[in-house]
């Protein structure tokens, strides 16, 4: 589904982020959006005729398996739930860019209207107070409630944001979905919540890591 019609020119434009197989640009014109797409680069090491294993040149969705993987587990959460879950950027469709093929996301920000900060550079600058404290166990209890998928948890790809409702609260923005061949995890929801259970402890040890950090004076970049 393309949502514009439209061809995004993105080659001359500088990405807001850079992730170790995506880019993210603003959507041009329109702030309340943001447009992720692969990394040349990495599709090349990854998916092309030099680089890449003969499994991944063969898959029928190239490296755009990774937006299937997310619109899927996107859809999936609707259908279970009736509505877009609270604290799972919002995706908005597809659209061509010169860059290949784009997601297009809604764009978290913060109260002051920038985009939202990782919950990495939240504890970095200090700013992990009692309120983002109790919004990061909301998040990690909501997600540990709901029957969505993550293929990855980490405090890069979560940001502090507001709410539709005005209230601030943690919104994954990457790792939605299933990264295995079978999808174990939907066939047996004890095997997801499980899985979702490490990653959560996993999460806990790394912030209290970074909260240590930076009480002893030496914040983790």
């Amino acid at each position: 589904m393309d949502v514009s019609g439209e061809y995004l020119s993105l080659k001359d434009s500088n990405p807001i982020a850079k992730g170790g197989l995506r880019l993210v640009f603003p959507y041009p014109g329109d702030p309340s959006r943001l447009v992720k797409v692969m990394r040349p680069d990495k599709v090349a090491s990854r998916y092309g005729d030099e680089g890449g294993t003969l499994f991944r040149r063969n898959r029928r969705l190239g490296e755009y398996i990774l937006f299937v993987r997310e619109i899927r587990e996107y859809i999936a959460a609707y259908a279970s739930h009736g509505r877009s879950l609270p604290f799972v950027q919002r995706i908005r469709g597809l659209v061509e860019t010169d860059l290949g093929l784009g997601l297009v996301l809604d764009a978290a920000r913060d109260s002051e209207g920038n985009l939202a900060p990782t919950l990495a550079k939240v504890i970095f600058n200090g700013a992990f107070d009692q309120q983002a404290e109790e919004a990061l166990a909301s998040f990690l209890r909501e997600m540990l409630e709901c029957d969505v998928i993550f293929a990855d948890l980490h405090e890069r790809n979560l940001v502090y944001t507001v709410g539709a409702d005005g209230k601030l609260r943690f919104v994954m923005i990457d790792g939605l979905g299933s990264s295995t061949i079978l999808p174990l995890k939907s066939w047996f929801p004890s095997l997801n919540r499980r899985s979702k259970r490490k990653r959560i402890e996993r999460l806990r040890k790394r912030v209290k890591g970074r909260l240590d950090a930076f009480n002893a004076g030496t914040p983790m970049v």
